[in-house]
């Protein structure tokens, strides 16, 4: 991907390829050496530094739900970091693997809804 890409992604598209690269860089924290663990950890974090900035605060209960989850896996991923523990990578990853899952069918499902023409917002919910 160019850095010209990044910026022709929707904020929805942006959000999808920093959920691919967080399950990324957990699948490779998996079977990597302590260091190349360490450094994808790492990276996993500031990518949950990044998709917990671009939440929005007026976006109802599923900002705060990605919000809590977000918390935890940086902080899962910081303890994971200092314990080396393996099955909390295991756990970090099958995390980011659905939540990537997930995040992808809502993007296809927003696709295949009818965009409503004219009127307002309030009228288009009849």
């Amino acid at each position: 991907m160019n850095s010209n890409r990044l910026y022709e992604m929707s904020p929805q598209e942006l959000t999808q390829a920093m959920l691919h690269a967080l399950v990324y860089h957990y699948e490779q924290a998996r079977t990597a050496t302590i260091a190349e663990r360490n450094r994808h950890l790492r990276q996993a974090r500031e990518l949950l530094a990044k998709l917990h900035q671009g939440l929005h605060d007026g976006g109802g209960i599923i900002s705060a739900q990605l919000d809590e989850l977000y918390l935890y896996m940086a902080k899962s991923s910081l303890e994971a970091l200092i314990e080396q523990d393996m099955d909390k990578i295991e756990e970090l990853h099958g995390l980011a693997s659905e939540l990537d899952k997930t995040w992808g069918e809502a993007i296809e499902n927003a696709r295949l809804q009818p965009v409503p023409a004219g009127g307002n917002r309030y009228e288009n919910y009849q």
